[in-house]
């Protein structure tokens, strides 16, 4: 599941980082596997274990589609093993520390190169090559999510996950302004922001808090043509950092943001955000928690709608990235060709798409989204939010490459330096600076 980054996921990327970094040393390397299949070629039989995040639907739907692989592959049988997001990856990294990975290992494109940094998944393009996994149907931008600091392919997304501007439609229009318009950038939303104040109820503020956000960050780095990371050091300038801070600090002085106070305040379950709650007018969530917000919303106050509309773009083009969640193959794997067969079945198998609908993410085959969008009995926010993923992906989304290390290095690092500024009054300036000493130390000792 993709959620706002905060604390809980820095803790669970630093505590994947350090198991990783301590045990993985001694993984079986790709010519050491012993399964002469490793282009995903050979007899598609026997076991293979299958782990993925997740719980309650999530977990029935993924059987559902495990039994739907065995029916159409008679003599293989899949074993599952799920748990909720931060303890899949505490007991993947002591799996990896003993090159016991399941054969199928679910990973996402943020946490991908702590892995890969260890030796200890398959290239997956001689599977490609070879026929044994389709990729044809994923566009290139997306497929690009699973490669590593190599630029060799490991993981295959099969969902993609991406940031929205989630806006109370009803308060908007009530305030005279609607929604921004198609194409908007950054310095357009600030006139809106500004031109909705007047006609907000009291207390309702234009937009959250934004400036301790990563994924802001990322969305506006992505618009101005600079690079995120490059060679495990931040690509991007200090004077873009700062420029960032101080739109957000001129939007929260002009009374535009929720107050710091109220920002550190706010819960991190979707239902529990103050947009879902009619308490703001705009706010970055993830482009799957539409539904649920509505439905919360429907709950709080009744006939307010929200809509979703892709972040602010910027002089080099769409402010969106995806953030794929896929399958990988570990090279201690034993039995490679049922494995890519299973990962092949997983993005191809139209009737395995249907099942599972979508619901790590939008589903990064072309051709099943459109049969998805195509499916009249498609509930409305579900298809609002394939559709806004369909039109992201058609702006050619930059795809971004995490070095090791990412989520402990980088967004608690990030989060902290903002906070000194609106908490301690820190200069931008020095907090910029300070950032980037205290992330680039961290990413070059990865």
């Amino acid at each position: 599941m993709f959620t706002r980054m905060r604390s809980a996921g820095i803790a669970a990327g630093a505590l994947a980082l350090a198991l990783v970094a301590s045990g993985c040393g001694g993984s079986t390397s790709i010519g050491a596997n012993p399964n002469e299949g490793a282009d995903g070629t050979g007899e598609v039989t026997g076991n293979v274990r299958v782990a993925w995040w997740g719980s309650g639907p999530r977990n029935e739907l993924t059987n559902a589609v495990i039994d739907q692989f065995t029916a159409a592959h008679p003599g293989t049988t899949v074993e599952g093993e799920s748990a909720d997001f931060g303890a899949y990856f505490e007991r993947l990294n002591v799996q990896a520390s003993s090159g016991n990975l399941p054969c199928v290992t679910q990973l996402q494109g943020r946490q991908l190169n702590d892995y890969t940094t260890k030796n200890v998944l398959l290239d997956l393009q001689p599977m490609i090559d070879s026929g044994a996994i389709d990729v044809s149907e994923i566009p290139d931008e997306v497929l690009d999510t699973g490669r590593g600091l190599d630029g060799t392919l490991y993981m295959i997304p099969y969902g993609a996950a991406y940031d929205a501007m989630v806006v109370n439609r009803t308060l908007a229009e009530a305030a005279g302004v609607g929604l921004p318009a198609e194409g908007y950038d950054w310095a357009a939303f600030g006139d809106w922001l500004a031109a909705a104040e007047p006609g907000l109820p009291e207390g309702i503020p234009p937009v959250n808090l934004g400036g301790a956000l990563p994924n802001n960050f990322i969305s506006y780095v992505a618009g101005r043509g600079e690079t995120l990371f490059e060679d495990r050091q931040l690509g991007f300038s200090q004077d873009l950092l700062v420029e960032y801070w101080d739109m957000w600090e001129q939007w929260r002085q002009a009374g535009l943001t929720t107050t710091a106070e109220a920002n550190a305040e706010e819960p991190e379950q979707t239902e529990q955000r103050y947009v879902a709650q009619g308490k703001v007018l705009a706010d970055n969530l993830p482009g799957n928690a539409l539904t649920p917000a509505q439905k919360t919303l429907d709950g709080l106050a009744p006939g307010q709608q929200l809509a979703s509309l892709p972040l602010p773009s910027g002089p080099a083009g769409s402010g969106n990235v995806l953030f794929t969640s896929g399958f990988s193959i570990p090279t201690s794997c034993a039995n490679v060709p049922t494995a890519a067969a299973f990962i092949d079945f997983w993005i191809n198998d139209d009737e395995a798409a249907a099942t599972f609908l979508s619901n790590n993410g939008a589903v990064t085959n072309s051709r099943q989204l459109q049969q998805q969008l195509d499916n009249p009995e498609l509930p409305p926010l579900k298809r609002a939010e394939l559709d806004l993923y369909q039109k992201i992906v058609a702006g050619t989304p930059v795809a971004v490459v995490y070095p090791p290390g990412y989520q402990a290095s980088f967004e608690g690092a990030f989060t902290r330096a903002y906070e000194s500024v609106i908490f301690g009054g820190t200069s931008t300036q020095d907090a910029a600076a300070a950032f980037f000493t205290e992330v680039n130390t961290a990413l070059e000792s990865r």
